[in-house]
């Protein structure tokens, strides 16, 4: 692996950034649809998530689950300017096309796009990453959760003693699954 730039400071409103580089392709994926269970049940709440798998030739699939981009707003722009345009004639479409663009852009909060793509350049084949903004609200709940699988914390602006937990959390289940 090469090195890899801090990513962009998070604004604490959104959540706290932290990135999770897993040994499997679909450990990432896995870790987040439990998490997204943890979130309905109230212990986090989750900003943004973005999972970053690559195979084992290399190839790198990346999947943003809650980012509005401006390819995005404009198709949610355009179907409501046809709808618009109905009723108000053909401008009101190319009015929802522009509308929607410029809402995906000023959405787009969540991670920042170039940092996942170098995130998505700097894996190794044969792993996966999950990069969220998160919010706890039950620490606790979230750390015994994550303890279940084996991770690397890559990064993260959680306060230090979190950070530790953290980090001791996802390296609890190689000591209690080691043959001894």
């Amino acid at each position: 692996m090469t090195d890899l730039e801090n990513p962009p400071s998070s604004n604490p409103e959104d959540g706290h950034l932290v990135a999770i580089l897993f040994d499997k392709p679909s450990r990432a994926t896995e870790v987040l649809v439990n998490l997204m269970h943890l979130q309905q049940e109230g212990a986090l709440r989750l900003g943004d998530a973005v999972v970053i798998s690559k195979d084992e030739s290399g190839r790198a699939v990346i999947h943003e689950t809650m980012d509005v981009t401006p390819s995005k707003g404009a198709l949610i722009g355009g179907w409501l300017g046809v709808f618009a345009g109905l009723l108000a004639g053909p401008l009101a479409i190319a009015g929802g096309l522009a509308a929607g663009a410029l809402y995906g852009k000023l959405v787009d909060k969540g991670l920042a796009d170039d940092w996942v793509k170098q995130m998505s350049e700097w894996l190794d084949a044969g792993r996966s990453a999950l990069l969220l903004l998160i919010t706890l609200e039950n620490k606790t709940q979230v750390l015994r959760e994550l303890s279940r699988y084996e991770g690397e914390v890559v990064t993260t602006d959680l306060p230090e003693p979190v950070r530790l937990e953290l980090e001791e959390a996802l390296r609890e289940r190689t000591r209690t699954d080691a043959p001894g």
